[in-house]
This record gives C-alpha cells, structure tokens and sequence, in this order.
C-alpha cells in the first residue's frame, strides 16, 4: 500500500517537474528574454570584431622545418629489407 502511495507520488512530481519545465520554457517573458539576449549578443560580437588590432606579420625569412628534416633523415632498415639480404 505504501509503495503504491510512493509510486503515484513520484509520478505526480514528475509529471509537475515536466509541466513547469514546458510552463516557463515557451512563457512570453522567457522568449523575449532569449531574443533579446541574442540580439545584444550579436551586437556585442560586431562590435568586438571591429576593435580587433592586426598584427604585423613576423615571418620573414623562416625556414621550412620538412626541408631541413629530409636533409638529416636517418635512414632505417625496414623490415622486408632485412629479409631480402
């Protein structure tokens, strides 16, 4: 009898927890409080994008790393070389 009383209990919170989700979720206040937070969101990020410095390009006269590596590669056996000798 007890755990029949538990069961319909938890069921009816659950199905409250569910029904104030969707309550508060699609209210008027909380759409307009979420557009409103993406149109000053957006606004924000225009303005932060036009206030970014540029940077003076530093890459005069590097050297390519994969043109060095090929000149000090060591060479090693492979297996199917060592069987062949």
């Amino acid at each position: 009898m007890n755990k029949k009383i538990l069961n319909i209990v938890i069921l009816f919170l659950f199905a409250l927890f569910i029904f104030l989700l969707f309550y508060f979720y699609f209210s008027e206040k909380n759409i307009l409080n979420t557009n409103k937070s993406r149109s000053l969101s957006s606004i924000n990020f225009k303005v932060n994008l036009y206030n970014l410095p540029l940077l003076k390009s530093d890459t005069n006269n590097v050297t390519d790393k994969a043109e060095n590596d090929e000149k000090n590669k060591k060479k090693y056996n492979l297996f199917w070389d060592l069987i062949k000798n």
